[in-house]
């Protein structure tokens, strides 16, 4: 990278912090993952390193992680920021095209062992932010920039003839939002080797989008439906309603495309009967997986700057069990004005039980 030599580290995939020995350490992070990330920079500047810190967390929590020890703080996308602080010039650019593909040689990919319907698979993004304000979504920026439909193809391509890989999650919010640049990637992957899972937005999808994304060969797209109440999705500027969700869950279904739906629990508004809804629509749409978890206040979203507006109170400092979990191991530092946080974990683990009953029926 920019004349420098880099080695790569997944803490979550079994490496260990004594594997890196270095000048310079950078570290990027979410905000779930502040609490290892402090104590990584503790390792590190014990070691004489200079740290890094990157990610949607240090960008919004700056002063935090000087604070916490780092030495430089880069907020936003990090491209030109890190090779300046390491001292190189470089020609800056603002075009996603002109990029370098992402070095997938310093990671094992392949042992990740991450599939999409049997086929090894890997993650790939083609557009930058998103062009929405949901109220408890922490961007980077407000900018949305999305690559070339050549970009893309030439990186998948790419990825298949160096590491043979077939199958790719998508990882862009709103991947379906330039109908012209998805009508060209399905001509060009139209009964292609690869299978695709993506994101998309309910509001968005239509018997077009649904006909293009059958033939590029997507496989599960997964929507953020978060609520079955119209309530809460207008309080959160979602900019879809519950029928939206479920109109876009049979749409799918028809074009033989299984929709992943993710829900959360305790957003502003929440009480006994919006999670009544939320229940209600996962019997009535029967998505054929979910993600439920709870609410957590992101720096950088409007609901962490004013939680008074939003009719919500948390502890940001203290909770580190609400991002992943199991039913019985989910903490909360939220509640609403009709909901505390014990009540918000039990109405997580209800809504998994209910999907779960939904399924043995079905």
């Amino acid at each position: 990278m920019h004349g420098f030599n880099v080695q790569c580290l997944d803490f979550g995939f079994g490496h260990t912090k004594e594997m890196a020995e270095a000048d310079i350490i950078g570290i990027s992070f979410c905000t779930s993952q502040r609490h290892e990330a402090y104590k990584l920079v503790d390792y590190y500047k014990g070691k004489g390193c200079t740290t890094i810190a990157g990610g949607p967390h240090p960008t919004h929590m700056t002063d935090e992680c000087i604070d916490n020890g780092f030495d430089w703080v880069i907020k936003g996308y990090g491209e030109e920021n890190l090779a300046w602080i390491m001292g190189k010039n470089i020609i800056a650019t603002k075009d996603v095209d002109n990029y370098p593909f992402p070095d997938r040689d310093s990671l094992p990919i392949k042992d990740y062992n991450y599939k999409i319907d049997g086929e090894c698979a890997t993650t790939i993004m083609t557009s930058r932010g998103c062009s929405y304000s949901c109220s408890f979504c922490a961007k980077i920026d407000n900018s949305f920039e999305m690559q070339s439909a050549e970009r893309t193809i030439s990186e998948i391509e790419h990825i298949y003839d160096r590491y043979g890989i077939k199958a790719f999650m998508i990882f862009d919010d709103v991947f379906i939002a330039d109908k012209r640049r998805l009508n060209k990637l399905t001509d060009a992957f139209y009964n292609s080797r690869y299978k695709f899972r993506c994101f998309a937005r309910s509001n968005l999808i239509d018997e077009n989008v649904c006909s293009m994304l059958s033939r590029m060969g997507v496989v599960e797209v997964g929507i953020g439906i978060e609520s079955g109440s119209d309530k809460i999705l207008k309080l959160n500027r979602k900019n879809a309603t519950s029928a939206h969700n479920t109109k876009a869950v049979e749409m799918l279904h028809k074009y033989g495309i299984r929709v992943k739906a993710f829900l959360i629990v305790g957003l502003p508004g929440e009480d006994h009967y919006t999670i009544s809804e939320t229940e209600k629509w996962i019997i009535r749409a029967k998505p054929d997986d979910i993600d439920v978890t709870v609410f957590q206040p992101l720096p950088g979203s409007d609901i962490f700057a004013n939680p008074d507006k939003y009719g919500v109170k948390f502890d940001y400092k203290t909770s580190t069990g609400w991002f992943k979990g199991i039913p019985g191991k989910y903490d909360s530092n939220v509640s609403t004005e009709r909901l505390n946080s014990w009540d918000i974990v039990e109405y997580r683990d209800m809504l998994e039980k209910c999907y779960k009953d939904v399924e043995r029926i079905k």
